[in-house]
C-alpha cells in the first residue's frame, strides 16, 4: 500500500477486491483478469437487489462472437437472446461465477472462453436506511402518544385534588359562622325564657310579699 492507492501486476488473480481501515470498508470490485481473447463484460461493483443487469461477450478485438453461451458456476444457463445475457431483476440467487463461450465464425468449430467472473448483489440501500429512520419514527412517535396520554391523566387527577381542596376549605370556613349562629340563637332563646319567665313570677312575689307586709301590720 502507497498511501490511498493499491498498484499490482497482470499475475494478480481476479477477485473481488475492497480496502478497509480499522473501523470501515470501502465497497467492493470486481476485477477479472483476461488472459485470453474472450472478455465477459459484467458490472465491476455489486448490483442492487431488484435491478436489472445485462452480461456481455466479446473477443478482446471488438470483433463479434457467434453461438455464444453463457454459464452460471460452470452450469448453461438457458438463454433466448444471442451475444448477452440479460437478468431483470438480479436477486441473491443470482450472485455466482459467471462466464462465456462462443465461436469466432458461424461455422467455426473452435470455442472460445472467458474466464470467469464474480457477480455480486447487495441489498437495496434505500430499503435498508428506511427501515432503520423508520424504526426510530415509531418509538418516538409511541412514545409521544403515550405522554400527552399520561400528561392529560396528570391534569385530570390535579384538578380533582384541587376541586375536593377547595370544597373542604369552604366547609371549614362555612362550618365555625354556623356554629356560632347556632350558640348565639341558643342564647338569645334563653335569654327570651328567662325575661319571659321573670315577667310571669315576678308580680305573684310582688302580691304575695305587699300581703304579707300588710298581714303583719295589721295584727
Amino acid at each position: 500500500m502507497t498511501g490511498s492507492t493499491c498498484n499490482t501486476d497482470t499475475t494478480a488473480s481476479s477477485g473481488v477486491y475492497w480496502c478497509e481501515s480499522v473501523t470501515q470498508s470501502s465497497n467492493a470490485a470486481n476485477i477479472t483478469i483476461h488472459s485470453g481473447d474472450v472478455i465477459l463484460v459484467s458490472p465491476v461493483r455489486p448490483v442492487t437487489e431488484g435491478h436489472s443487469v445485462t452480461l456481455g461477450c466479446k473477443l478482446r478485438t471488438e470483433n463479434l462472437l457467434y453461438n455464444v453461451d453463457f454459464y452460471k458456476n460452470d452450469k448453461l444457463i438457458p438463454n433466448p437472446v444471442r451475444g448477452e445475457l440479460l437478468i431483470s431483476a438480479v436477486t441473491k440467487s443470482d450472485e455466482g461465477f459467471y462466464k462465456c463461450r462462443g465461436r469466432k465464425s458461424p461455422q467455426g468449430l473452435e470455442t472460445l472462453t472467458s474466464a470467469e467472473s464474480w457477480l455480486s448483489v447487495k441489498y437495496p440501500e434505500e430499503a435498508a436506511s428506511s427501515s432503520v429512520f423508520l424504526v426510530p419514527l415509531v418509538v418516538g412517535l409511541v412514545s409521544g402518544v403515550l405522554l400527552i396520554i399520561l400528561l392529560l391523566l396528570f391534569l385530570r387527577r390535579y384538578r380533582k385534588s384541587e376541586a375536593s381542596s377547595l370544597s373542604r376549605s369552604q366547609r371549614t370556613n362555612q362550618s365555625p359562622a354556623t356554629d356560632h349562629m347556632i350558640n348565639q340563637g341558643e342564647t338569645q332563646d334563653g335569654h327570651y325564657a328567662s325575661l319571659l319567665h321573670g315577667t310571669n313570677d315576678e308580680p305573684e312575689e310582688s302580691v304575695y310579699e305587699n300581703v304579707r307586709m300588710e298581714t303583719a301590720a295589721d295584727g
